[in-house]
């Protein structure tokens, strides 16, 4: 408000100094007749531009005043608007974007089309507040063969609890580690019983699962067990409980 009445006193000042002089100009009116128009065979004249700093003062001023008006109504209009740098300390105020970043945290490792199921969101909206929690440094995202995966925080998750947290977001893995939680060394035809799936089927996830060294295979004869390795154990325990 105080930039705007600024900018209007300003503007009237300008023009309550220019118009006494250009007022006091003598202006002469003349005939057109005595000067009558040029032969057809004439050359016509281009106009010529006359640089700015060449305008007669008051005119000048005039345009002067113009443009500071419409830098004040511009800056108004951003003050208006409640124009606010978004950073780390104020990035979850809007509350679209804070609803995102608790899905986040709730359900670490959700892909793009997840949140959206997740929250409601439409995707444009979504991609544009995930990209503001990227740069404020909010969340992080890990791709994978599948998806861009979102978790919380750079370095809230080492890259072996991204990895754990990807694979809990597959409903059959996670029931998978769940069992082996409870009951270690569990066979593929125990696993398969309880889930109620094929042999084949716990044995496909878990070839998924030893490819990414979350558990390893030890096998006697034609018996094969599946065993959660320590450090995957820990990171069940500490930051995901199955």
């Amino acid at each position: 408000m105080i930039l705007w009445q600024a900018g209007t006193l300003v503007f009237v000042l300008v023009l309550a100094l220019v118009t006494p002089g250009m007022a006091a100009q003598e202006y002469h009116v003349q005939s057109g007749y005595a000067s009558p128009p040029p032969a057809l065979s004439a050359v016509p004249s281009s106009p010529v531009e006359i640089p700015v700093w060449e305008l007669p003062l008051g005119l000048f001023l005039i345009l002067a005043a113009g443009w500071a008006a419409e830098l004040l109504i511009a800056l108004r209009i951003w003050v208006a608007l409640g124009y606010r740098r978004v950073t780390r300390s104020n990035v979850l105020d809007q509350a679209v974007r804070s609803s995102v970043f608790t899905a986040i945290r709730k359900n670490p490792g959700i892909h793009l089309r997840g949140l959206a199921r997740e929250t409601g969101i439409r995707l444009g909206t979504l991609r544009h507040h995930l990209q503001m929690l990227s740069q404020t440094g909010k969340i992080t995202g890990r791709p994978d063969a599948e998806a861009l995966r979102f978790y919380e925080n750079n370095g809230m998750y080492t890259e072996k609890q991204q990895l754990i947290l990807r694979h809990l977001r597959n409903a059959t893995r996670k029931q998978i580690l769940d069992i082996l939680m409870r009951q270690p060394s569990a066979g593929r035809d125990e696993i398969a019983g309880q889930l109620g799936f094929t042999g084949a089927a716990v044995t496909w996830h878990m070839n998924v699962l030893e490819t990414d060294r979350i558990i390893h295979v030890e096998r006697t004869g034609r018996s094969v067990r599946y065993v959660i390795s320590e450090d995957v154990t820990r990171c069940l325990d500490d930051c995901l409980p199955v």
